[in-house]
């Protein structure tokens, strides 16, 4: 871009440099996906025999040529892309028509029904052969896979790559942030470290521009800043960014990239290079964190840098948190976005199934089968007590020894309860047809009537 001269308040920008303002409004992942996609087409087009020049053609030629296009594309090895990616495609090749002054919507526009309407039931047909199932989606790690790492020396401060192994894992964790994009233009002086009132030391972060906060005109800030505090153990995240910190070359330590390449080969202090990591190995910092672990070939089980984010998010709906606190921490612009997030862990899957099949569960079963067999032994020495007293002579059940009645019925209840112990169920006494209660004393007055009201419905 040119530069501003000194002295000239409204400077001539040439057409590349208004060009360049034009690109710089766009985010780099929106920008990637359109070129991508629009190779796929132009390829196509090309081996089809059709004009690269689609933009010129008008909406009726064009809604044919997409219609062809949507049903044949496929990816470098002939396989069906899946029905998510489709989305995406026609989104990108609708922002490249926009940007040619296309007048017509290849998504919004009924000029474009048909071609729509093909993508619209290949979608429908992939997924109706098992497509869009995410199966490669990433994973969150239980608290014991962490732990792992810890154990391991995946993470710690034991060595060069450990210590920053750690760095990004509780940064992405602490901070909320995404696992590639966020680190890569990350520095030093986007960090802050204070006290709180009690005296407990704290970082503070102030995040650049994000997937979803990327600046320009709208730019808003997070309404809430998480802060990392001191722990005071071994894992002390407040510690361990300190130590990073003082491991970085004199020159960086206040100032620069956040990450450093390694140096391999150090003998002092210094065990970082005065040159920031590429931007590959921090796409693929999880890949090298749980390399050579137990995880590291987990085939149902893909750990990538978002699993980071999704172990975070567990954390806090393990430990009750609302998802109004969730996203504070997190970013997300509304609680919908969390959706991602919710397939649940294996062991909260496991308890979930257990409750569904708990009479299929052995020890279920036990404890049903030891209750129902405590309420029938109590039920056959109810019938024995009863009859025995019936033998015996000591049982009227006339009406004039109701009284009588009631203490037998009392002391057999009485000698049931001392002679057996009942757990977790709930028994019910009853006396046989011999057996009347009390008689009430009838009142003579009329009892009252109830008014009766009507009642509307809504319903036909």
């Amino acid at each position: 871009m040119a530069a501003f001269s000194g002295g000239e308040r409204f400077p001539h920008l040439e057409v590349s440099s208004i060009e360049e303002l034009r690109n710089n409004a766009k985010s780099t992942n929106t920008k990637r996906s359109t070129i991508f996609w629009l190779g796929v087409f132009k390829s196509w087009a090309k081996e089809r025999g059709f004009s690269e020049a689609t933009e010129t053609y008008e909406a009726f030629d064009l809604d044919k040529i997409l219609e062809k296009f949507y049903g044949e594309v496929r990816n470098k090895d002939g396989g069906e892309y899946e029905p998510d990616s489709l989305r995406v495609m026609i989104a990108a090749l609708d922002r490249y028509f926009k940007d040619c002054g296309y007048q017509k919507s290849i998504i919004r526009d009924r000029e474009f029904c048909k071609s729509k309407e093909v993508l619209e039931g290949k979608a429908k047909r992939l997924r109706e052969e098992g497509k869009g199932k995410r199966p490669n989606k990433a994973r969150s790690l239980t608290q014991e896979e962490e732990e792992l790492l810890w154990t391991n020396g995946k993470l710690g401060n034991k060595t060069a790559e450990s210590l920053i192994n750690t760095m990004w894992w509780l940064l992405t964790q602490y901070f909320g942030l995404r696992g590639r994009q966020e680190h890569h233009g990350m520095k030093v002086e986007d960090f802050t470290i204070g006290k709180d009132n009690d005296g407990l030391e704290y970082v503070e972060y102030i995040e650049g521009p994000t997937k979803t906060r990327n600046g320009g005109l709208s730019k808003k800030l997070r309404d809430f800043l998480p802060k990392m505090y001191a722990t005071g153990d071994e894992r002390c995240p407040v510690a361990l960014f300190n130590e990073y910190l003082s491991r970085r070359p004199a020159t960086l330590q206040n100032s620069g990239p956040f990450y450093l390449s390694i140096k391999y080969n150090s003998n002092n202090n210094t065990w970082y290079k005065a040159q920031p990591m590429g931007t590959n190995r921090i796409n693929e910092m999880m890949k090298r964190i749980v390399q050579g672990t137990q995880l590291e070939h987990q085939q149902q089980k893909k750990l990538t840098n978002h699993s980071a984010r999704k172990t975070v998010v567990n954390k806090f709906k393990k430990n009750n948190v609302e998802r109004s606190s969730i996203v504070k921490v997190t970013g997300h612009r509304n609680l919908q976005s969390l959706g991602d997030y919710d397939e649940g862990d294996e062991q909260e899957q496991q308890q979930m199934s257990s409750r569904i099949s708990w009479r299929n569960n052995p020890q279920q079963r036990r404890d049903g089968a030891s209750t129902s067999s405590l309420a029938k032994l109590a039920m056959q020495q109810q019938q024995a007590f009863l009859a025995d007293f019936q033998r015996q002579g000591q049982l009227n059940v006339s009406s004039s020894n109701q009284l009588s009645q009631a203490t037998v019925r009392q002391e057999s209840r009485q000698k049931m309860l001392n002679n057996n112990n009942f757990n977790n169920c709930q028994v019910t006494f009853s006396v046989g047809s011999t057996m009347t209660s009390p008689i009430l004393p009838q009142h003579t007055s009329n009892p009252k009537r109830r008014r009766a009201y009507m009642i509307e419905s809504d319903s036909d």
